[in-house]
């Protein structure tokens, strides 16, 4: 009795010694945590503009001291610059909990919140911070900004006017008060105060293109022509002065200057509504019908909701000849505004073409009725509704310099998909690409720590093939045969031999049905089958978020029926019914059942990872996304919040895209 209490005390030391030393490499050794500031080396990545490494940082300094008030305000200023807002919103909230009387964060707060048109909480923020520090300018600043966005625009001036008393240093409180009297049709007023903003900053580009917009207001592009220009001989690549200066152009009618403009507005800023919109209406002008199409095509896959694009596609339809997708786009337009009597006429009109008399007649009836209401021409009500329409649409443009050289990390691209499913590690890698499942005093397992990678791409044939040769040596000692089968098989699928693979899968099963990892690894085996199948018949099998939100997807059958996304499941459900815990199982099954078209199934599993390991980031990653996909669009955002902060980078570029108003 003695000597097994020994071993098994031996063993239970072994083990947590294990797990020491795993922490410690991956981690760094305590003491080593000790001596570092990581507060310090966060700080002065956020003054360098490195806002993904200060987070890294200052998240291993918030392991230390949890309570610190000062570490959630400096992940909130990372955040916020990652324009992480529900992050940054979370982390100043926290370190007012900590420590209310901070009128810096409650001022940071404040913008975050009116970012984010939670105005009424950001005022609230302001007056709080104001009764803190009376004489900050800043704070009646931020004040003009929020109250500029309301439209309050008398209330702004009064705000900018104590920021000035108070020594304002910056320009920007005369570029807010000139808006403010551009939109109050103050135009010496406006110019002025611009002006003035120069005269403090002849840099800022953002002075001269409200100069120009001062003078589109006065109906004199030549003017507004000479300001943007001068925007742009600073910053050539400024896609709101180029955007600006292409609109002044097309009302000289320079409709070649301004499709250069606008075409490099796209080139810098690929998902600006605006200028694939206006583009599209220069092409209509130059009668280049086609290309104004496929422009109205890419701003209706930005932005379903767009009325006009689909009404002036339509009409260029029709005028293409092409009545049957000219009733799809005038029934999108009437669906979206249905008292749009001008495209109520156009529908009578193609209807009448395509011998629909009944519903030709219902159209024209509708569309009298409207015009009679409103007391207008025919000419006049058309201009007016569309006028009315091109004010009311929503376009989701981005004046944000994107995939330039100075771009920010959320303004780059991603191609948006699930981060992929996890396999059994063979061989050796970086602690960066591996992840641990400790399966100690677990039965069903081989070994008490489980290595997995969601990379198999880091394994070379050499290591499948060396691994293949040393567990069949293994298998002939007749010892441990579960575990060299698995490691076997996983060998085989990584050369692509499946067959020899799921020989030895059978070869198991026949003699051992409770291993975790042998339901587990061979359900990553037939996915890895259904692949190789799927890439032969050229079949993309990653989920993206795309326009199609909410229907499911139809995989696509393998030639060999036994190797199904069904039978994948099935093996997954097996290794969760031998361990309830095994998170990577649930993720798996998780990622299969979105192939699947199963989203509702897909979130439940990730969901279950969360919950037992609230910081695995790809799960939050995945779960944000199939959110979004379903259009739940706040907890989607909130997931990728998480998973940004727990380092996975392309969450706040998805972000950037689907979680800004």
């Amino acid at each position: 009795m003695k000597d097994r209490h020994s071993k098994r005390s031996w063993t239970t030391f072994s083990h947590i010694l294990f797990l020491f030393v795993i922490a410690t490499i991956l981690c760094g050794h305590s003491y080593a945590q000790k001596i570092v500031d990581f507060k310090q080396i966060g700080i002065n990545e956020i003054r360098k503009g490195q806002f993904i490494e200060a987070l890294g940082d200052i998240n291993m300094a918030i392991q230390k001291e949890p309570y610190n008030a000062d570490l959630y305000y400096l992940r909130g200023i990372a955040k916020s610059n990652l324009e992480d807002f529900i992050g940054a919103d979370e982390d100043y909230s926290r370190s007012l909990e900590l420590s209310p009387l901070q009128p810096d964060v409650l001022i940071n707060r404040a913008i975050v919140r009116s970012q984010k048109h939670n105005f009424s909480g950001a005022l609230s923020d302001l007056e709080e911070a104001l009764k803190l520090d009376t004489a900050n300018a800043e704070i009646y600043f931020d004040l003009a900004r929020i109250k500029f966005y309301l439209k309050k625009y008398y209330a702004c001036i009064s705000d900018c006017k104590r920021a000035i008393a108070l020594k304002y240093p910056a320009e920007y409180v005369y570029i807010i008060k000139g808006s403010s009297e551009l939109e109050l049709v103050r135009y010496s007023e406006a110019i002025e105060d611009l002006n003035k903003a120069i005269s403090i900053n002849p840099a800022n580009t953002y002075s001269y293109i409200q100069l120009g917009s001062v003078w589109m207001e006065q109906t004199q592009p030549d003017s507004a022509i000479i300001a943007f220009n001068r925007a742009i001989r600073i910053d050539s690549n400024s896609v709101y002065a180029l955007f600006n200066r292409a609109l002044a152009l097309i009302k000289k009618t320079d409709h070649k200057g301004a499709m250069a403009d606008l075409t490099k507005v796209i080139r810098l800023s690929p998902y600006n509504s605006y200028a694939y919109f206006d583009r599209a209406i220069v092409f209509q002008d130059m009668n280049d019908k086609k290309s104004a199409i496929r422009d109205y095509d890419v701003v209706i896959k930005l932005n379903p909701k767009n009325i006009m694009s689909y009404f002036y596609r339509g009409m260029l339809k029709a005028e293409l000849n092409d009545p049957v997708g000219a009733l799809e786009d005038l029934d999108k337009t009437i669906e979206l505004y249905p008292d749009f009597a001008y495209a109520l006429y156009e529908r009578y009109q193609i209807r009448l073409k395509v011998n629909d008399h009944h519903g030709a007649q219902e159209d024209y009836e509708k569309a009298i009725e409207l015009g009679k209401k409103s007391n207008l021409s025919a000419d006049s009500l058309r201009w007016k509704q569309e006028k009315y329409l091109q004010s009311l649409v929503k376009l989701s443009g981005d004046f944000e310099e994107m995939n330039t050289m100075n771009s920010k990390l959320q303004n780059q691209f991603v191609d948006i998909q699930l981060i992929p499913l996890y396999y059994l590690m063979i061989g050796k890698a970086g602690f960066d690409k591996l992840s641990l499942y400790d399966a100690y005093q677990k039965p069903h397992y081989f070994s008490d720590i489980i290595t997995l990678t969601n990379q198999p791409d880091i394994i070379r044939d050499s290591t499948y093939q060396k691994e293949v040769a040393a567990d069949s040596r293994r298998l002939d000692s007749l010892k441990n045969i579960t575990e060299w089968l698995v490691k076997r098989a996983v060998s085989l699928t990584g050369l692509q031999k499946f067959d020899a693979a799921f020989c030895d899968y059978d070869s198991l099963f026949r003699r051992d049905t409770t291993s975790v990892l042998a339901w587990f690894c061979r359900a990553t085996s037939r996915f890895a089958f259904i692949r190789y199948m799927q890439k032969v018949n050229d079949y993309r099998d990653q989920i993206t978020i795309a326009n199609t939100a909410g229907k499911s997807q139809k995989p696509v059958p393998p030639r060999d029926p036994e190797h199904t996304f069904e039978a994948v499941v099935h093996d997954l459900d097996q290794a969760i019914r031998l361990d309830p815990d095994f998170i990577f199982a649930y993720y798996n099954r998780g990622y299969i059942k979105c192939l699947m078209g199963n989203y509702p199934g897909a979130i439940r599993d990730f969901t279950g990872v969360i919950e037992r390991k609230p910081n695995f980031a790809e799960a939050l990653y995945n779960r944000g996304l199939l959110y979004i996909l379903l259009n739940d669009i706040t907890p989607g955002c909130t997931d990728l919040s998480r998973a940004g902060e727990l380092g996975i980078q392309d969450a706040y570029k998805v972000m950037k895209r689907y979680c800004h108003d």
